[in-house]
């Protein structure tokens, strides 16, 4: 849990904060951003392969220490870099793709190892509630230190929390060593005759374009910066859209434990899409709020809690212990294609004009449908 919420407060500070600091530094912001985190995830997806060999030899807690080791450098390097960091997009993306993935994989592992699948909702719960509380606080005074100060001064702070992950990483025990073979080939081919785990994937791939670090927060991120032009008032809606989070994630791990959720899905996508589609045809300061107040509410609040217990519960229950390894490299994998699909639309639009920037919002907002319209039809295995 300390790991985990050191790892959120380090996620805001190099998520919707480094994308406003390339709005400032930047003459071609879409541009550069674009190049920039499709450098990123396509080192993921490298760095991804071969992360999942070291762990099935039995290396997991070797390679997540060495993940967090390399994101300290990581935020030290950006913090050295400065306003330089748009020269050296190559380095920085690298490092950021092998701190990721050394960093994201055996997190995860751990993560489905450690907690029963009747007490996932529970968990989950207490994660979400951390992890909201923190996207309360934390933005605000992210972008007041920000403003008052400079971005490189405010990475020296983050860069405590990276310490702290890493004095942490001393007290996790290894996972057990499987004696099976790292095949990721087969095991995907047999994946996709498993209905559950393809239909799995495929929300990965949308899940990378819409919700988890994709395209769909820093387009988002880069409207409130042109609009509203302060750090502060980003800190402010992050956090709003927190507080709303954590109320309805409370209403739904109380109402919806062991029942169908179908209906919620349903309504919380096509509310999303209507207010994406207002944003779209009309972004202003009234259609950004309320869009992040409903992204709060049924975006982060309810779409990606649910799909979180549905990811690590089928993680659980259906896939092999043997094919775990397996099981979160393809889905990092289809994550970052899902993200880097994102951005390459989004250097389209930085090379045609900003004035297409709407056109993404609506084609993002297509695909949270389908994003919402699989997830309903996966199991929630909560037994």
């Amino acid at each position: 849990m300390i790991i985990y919420i050191c790892m959120k407060i380090i996620d805001i500070f190099l998520g919707p904060f480094l994308v406003a600091y390339f709005v400032k530094i930047s003459t071609q912001t879409i541009v550069d951003l674009s190049i920039f985190n499709i450098m990123n995830y396509l080192f993921l997806c490298f760095f991804g392969v071969l992360v999942g060999y070291f762990v099935e030899k039995g290396h997991s807690l070797g390679t997540f220490r060495l993940g967090v080791l390399a994101r300290f450098f990581y935020i030290l390097m950006i913090m050295i870099l400065g306003s330089k960091i748009t020269n050296h997009f190559s380095l920085v993306a690298f490092l950021y793709g092998f701190s990721s993935m050394f960093y994201h994989l055996p997190f995860n592992l751990y993560h489905t190892d450690c907690v029963e699948n009747s007490k996932r909702s529970d968990f989950e719960f207490k994660m979400n509630v951390a992890k909201n509380f923190i996207s309360i606080f934390i933005p605000v005074l992210l972008g007041t230190i920000i403003t008052t100060t400079n971005y490189q001064l405010t990475a020296l702070i983050i860069l405590v929390f990276s310490i702290i992950q890493i004095i942490a990483s001393f007290y996790l025990k290894p996972l057990p060593k499987s004696d099976y073979q790292y095949h990721l080939l087969c095991t995907f081919k047999r994946f996709l005759k498993d209905k559950q785990v393809r239909k799995m994937l495929f929300v990965d791939y949308l899940n990378g374009m819409t919700f988890s670090d994709g395209v769909l927060s820093t387009v988002v991120t880069v409207l409130i910066m042109f609009l509203f032009h302060s750090d502060f008032q980003l800190g402010i809606i992050q956090s709003i859209t927190a507080i709303l989070s954590l109320s309805v994630i409370y209403f739904y791990s109380k109402r919806y434990k062991g029942k169908d959720d179908k209906k919620i899905i349903y309504v919380s996508s096509i509310l999303l899409f209507i207010f994406m589609l207002l944003l779209a045809v009309n972004p202003s300061e009234i259609s950004i709020v309320l869009y992040q107040v409903i992204f709060g509410v049924f975006g982060i609040g309810l779409l990606t809690f649910i799909y979180g217990l549905r990811l690590f519960n089928l993680a659980k229950s259906t896939v092999n212990d043997n094919e775990k390894t397996e099981y979160w490299v393809l889905r990092e994998l289809f994550l970052n294609i899902g993200r880097i699909t994102g951005y390459v639309l989004l250097l389209i639009v930085g090379i045609l004009g900003l004035e297409y920037l709407n056109y993404i919002l609506f084609f993002l907002s297509l695909v949270v449908l389908g994003f919402s319209f699989y997830i309903a039809r996966i199991s929630k295995n909560e037994a």
